[in-house]
Order: structure tokens, then sequence, then C-alpha cells
């Protein structure tokens, strides 16, 4: 290698800084190895998840925005979607469902919403992150965020109306598929 041969000629007339130097040198290499090792073990899972979601009847790559390793993060976070009975429990859950900024607004609906952040925040980024793909690339949910705002809702409000109508997406194609494929119990093996 050139820099190691660079590295010797200085520790041959500076060695207190070359020991310095070969120190941070040997650092590097280290981290590059296992960054390199990691990069390997992501790729090799990467190739496991389509087959996994294929076994468990997932849909959710069907939805636009979501690819293997997003469905396989809903998945693990979720766990059973049969335990939220209604859209309503699923979107508090995951934190898209809006709070009223204040409960003295008067009679009626609450006019502004601020973010719940006592849901799964997780679940929650999964739908900023999907949001963000569908809007580059999605024309109903260009045409979504474009009503509201016509509406006078700030952005950021209508991004949180949008994340709600995703949350409910995603838990109707999860309790669908949970309905196709029910959860087989794990076998047991003998004592």
């Amino acid at each position: 290698m050139p820099q190691l041969e660079a590295l010797e000629t200085i520790a041959d007339h500076q060695p207190e800084m070359a020991s310095a130097t070969l120190t941070h040198f040997d650092r590097l290499a280290a981290a590059l190895d296992d960054i390199q090792r990691l990069t390997r073990r992501i790729k090799d899972l990467d190739k496991k998840i389509p087959a996994l979601l294929a076994a468990l009847g997932c849909t959710l790559t069907e939805i636009c925005g979501i690819g293997t390793v997003t469905a396989m993060e809903l998945l693990a976070e979720v766990g059973d979607p049969c335990r939220f009975r209604t859209e309503a429990q699923s979107a508090r859950w995951c934190g898209a469902a809006p709070l009223a900024v204040s409960s003295g607004e008067g009679h009626g609906r609450a006019r502004r919403h601020r973010l719940d952040v006592g849901g799964n925040r997780k679940v929650n980024s999964v739908l900023h992150t999907v949001h963000v793909t569908q809007v580059r690339c999605h024309e109903p949910t260009r045409s979504f965020m474009a009503r509201k705002i016509s509406e006078n809702m700030p952005k950021r409000s209508a991004r949180r109306a949008y994340k709600r109508q995703l949350a409910n997406v995603i838990i109707r194609h999860m309790w669908r598929d949970a309905e196709q494929h029910p959860a087989q119990p794990p076998a047991r093996t003998a004592a």
C-alpha cells in the first residue's frame, strides 16, 4: 500500500508523530473492515426479506412508496394487526391521529391540530418516509396535498392529514393480509 510506505517514511524521520498516525491508520482500517462486513450482512438480509414477505402473505409492497425493507419494518413494529379493532386505534398507536391544540376552541370540530408525540415513533417515521416518496411520484398524493393547501391548510397540517389517511390504508392492507393468511402457531418440538 502506498499509504503505508509513506507512513513508514514519516516514522523514520518523526517517530512520535508516526506512532500516532499509524494508530489512526489502524483504527481507520479496522473501521473499514467493520463497515464492509456489515454491508455484506445487510445485503444478505435484503436478499432474504422478499421471500419472507411472500411466505407471510404480505401485500404492503403494493402500496406506492413501500419497499421490502419498509414492509418488514412495519410488520415487525405492528406485530398482530388484529389487535386494533378500528383504524382510529391504529392511527393513535402510530402517532398519526390528530390531536386538538386546545380543548377550549368552542363548539364543533377542532380547527387546529398538533403532532401526537405519544405514538410509535418508528412507525410514524416510516409513514413520513412513505409520504415523502409518494409526494414525489404518486399523483393521488400530489392532488390530495394540493387540495388541502388550496383549502388554506398549512403544508404541515396537510402532511399530517395525509399521514392519517396513509395509516388507514396500511392497516387495511395488514388486516386483509391477516385474514387471508392466518398466523400459524409455532411448531412445538418434543422434549
